[in-house]
């Protein structure tokens, strides 16, 4: 997936600079790394990875939904990331958790100034890995 060129990745030009989004839905980021040069390979690889050691059940409500948060950015800075937080209050607004199960979380790659989104990676809850 990752030697392909831009056009096959979903975009009709070469970005500058892109940023990372770790997901649970539509327009709600849990995390997101900014800044990086336009195909990240290598922060992609160590973000994948380290998402992929993350080990929790479905979640439901705000609280499962911080924790689940908080976990991906202890791994992300573990694998020496640097990530930002989705404020709690900015989470949670978005979301909208209430009583419905979220039973995964997306990786996608965005550009700055565009509404297009590239899918990475997408890891199940309640799967250990």
């Amino acid at each position: 997936m990752f030697d392909q060129l831009p056009g096959e990745r979903g975009f009709d030009f070469v970005p500058v600079t892109t940023s990372l989004h770790f997901t649970v839905a539509s327009g709600v980021a849990l995390a997101s790394i900014h800044g990086l040069p336009a195909l990240p390979y290598d922060t992609v690889d160590v973000a994948m990875k380290a998402a992929s050691t993350i080990e929790a059940p479905a979640v439901a409500g705000a609280e499962g939904l911080l924790a689940l948060q908080e976990k991906l950015g202890t791994a992300l800075r573990a694998a020496g990331l640097g990530v930002d937080l989705t404020p709690r209050t900015a989470l949670l607004d978005r979301a909208r958790p209430g009583d419905r199960a979220i039973g995964e979380f997306a990786l996608v790659q965005s550009l700055p100034g565009h509404d297009r989104y590239v899918p990475l990676g997408r890891w199940s809850l309640g799967d250990l890995r």
